[in-house]
């Protein structure tokens, strides 16, 4: 079966608008209206004969602008967000329906103030990551314009670095507008791309990594402070496109050392043992099966994690589910049980870009990258953090 693949390079811009409804935060989150966001994007199509443009069947990546009001701007506010985008076909023999994904920044007009802004659990720094996943479907098209309805769900997030992290979560149904009028003067050139069409090959390497992240431990102990990781891997690059590999990381939480050195109550009370190694007993070991779209200096990156050594997570877990009683009026530490505890302790996941030094589709036996991570627990934020690391191919 083939895909047709254009060659000549298209643009276009677009505006949308979508409505829908925030979930809330907590049991204390004030009420919400409909949520509605506008925004405006401009992307390329992408027609080269590149692998990952094979496999991904000549994406379209470029930028979006969106303004999103959640329903009570007197203690949400607004979020402008600026979102780095990549959008692909999802049916082969349709081109109708696409999956658009993007990942970028955004800033929050109102935040969480304990005397002021109290029931704002959602957002508690001016700036946090944005993201947002949807389905958008093609109903109408005429000259250079098209109309598509899209349903998206988006997500703002501080990453952990500051309580309250609850988060911003929506569903929303959409209409955009695109025009891509800028390219009829040029000289389309169609090609079938078939599986055959893409380069086959496959290398192997080792990596190493290492980053520093920012990471909150509860309400009552809000300090940003500094998470150090160091992650070794080795795997497999197929197709210059797909990298795979199985890795085994070591990470030490500044928040939990601190927080177990100084004996505060609940170490002193019910986990006394871990003052006799502060260290140890304030990281973590896992393995990890990890996923990178490689796409020249650019990837994106996934991965998924167990967990095999935490020894302060019981304490942890207690300490974020700390609420109040409504019975004494007092806050009481959570209970480590249930199986919302056991798949925290021991799943764990990645989230990121990175950006290599050298074009990965070279194929260079050496490379340097950074990159920007969320590490999560079970798809709840863990930490932030920033990553340099190295990788050899062979």
């Amino acid at each position: 079966m083939g895909i047709t693949s254009i060659f000549a390079q298209k643009k276009h811009i677009f505006a949308e608008y979508s409505i829908g409804e925030t979930s809330s935060a907590d049991n204390t989150f004030i009420k919400l209206k409909a949520s509605q966001t506008v925004g405006i994007g401009f992307g390329i199509q992408h027609n080269d004969s590149l692998n990952w443009v094979k496999h991904l069947r000549n994406p379209y990546t470029g930028v979006i602008l969106q303004v999103a009001n959640h329903g009570n701007t007197d203690k949400i506010g607004y979020s402008v967000s600026l979102l780095p985008y990549i959008e692909k076909p999802i049916l082969l023999k349709n081109e109708k329906l696409k999956l658009l994904s993007a990942i970028g920044i955004a800033y929050h007009t109102k935040k969480y103030d304990f005397n002021e802004n109290w029931q704002n659990k959602a957002i508690s720094t001016d700036f946090t990551y944005a993201f947002r996943l949807g389905l958008y479907y093609n109903i109408f098209q005429k000259n250079n314009f098209q109309s598509r309805i899209n349903i998206n769900y988006l997500h703002y997030s501080n990453g952990h670095i500051q309580w309250p992290n609850n988060g911003i979560n929506t569903l929303a149904l959409g209409l955009n507008i695109t025009y891509d009028g800028f390219n009829k003067d040029s000289n389309s050139i169609e090609k079938v791309v078939s599986k055959k069409d893409i380069q086959k090959s496959k290398q192997s390497f080792i990596s190493v990594q290492t980053g520093i992240g920012e990471h909150a431990l509860y309400r009552f102990y809000n300090y940003r402070r500094n998470v150090y990781s160091i992650d070794f891997m080795y795997g497999k690059i197929f197709n210059k496109t797909h990298k795979v590999g199985l890795g085994v990381y070591m990470r030490n939480y500044t928040n939990n050392y601190k927080y177990i050195k100084e004996g505060n109550n609940l170490v002193s009370q019910d986990y006394p043992e871990l003052q006799k190694n502060p260290f140890l007993n304030s990281s973590s070991i896992g393995i990890g099966l990890n996923y990178e779209l490689l796409m020249q200096h650019v990837a994106i990156e996934t991965e998924v994690g167990l967990t095999l050594f935490r020894p302060f997570f019981p304490a942890e877990f207690r300490l974020d589910a700390t609420l109040i009683n409504k019975q004494t009026g007092l806050y009481e530490n959570g209970k480590a049980e249930g199986s919302t505890y056991t798949l925290k302790r021991f799943v764990s996941g990645k989230l990121g870009l990175k950006y290599y030094l050298f074009n990965t589709y070279k194929q260079p036996k050496n490379n340097f990258y950074v990159g920007g991570h969320i590490v999560s627990r079970l798809g709840q934020a863990d930490y932030s953090e920033f990553t340099l690391g190295y990788i050899h191919t062979f």
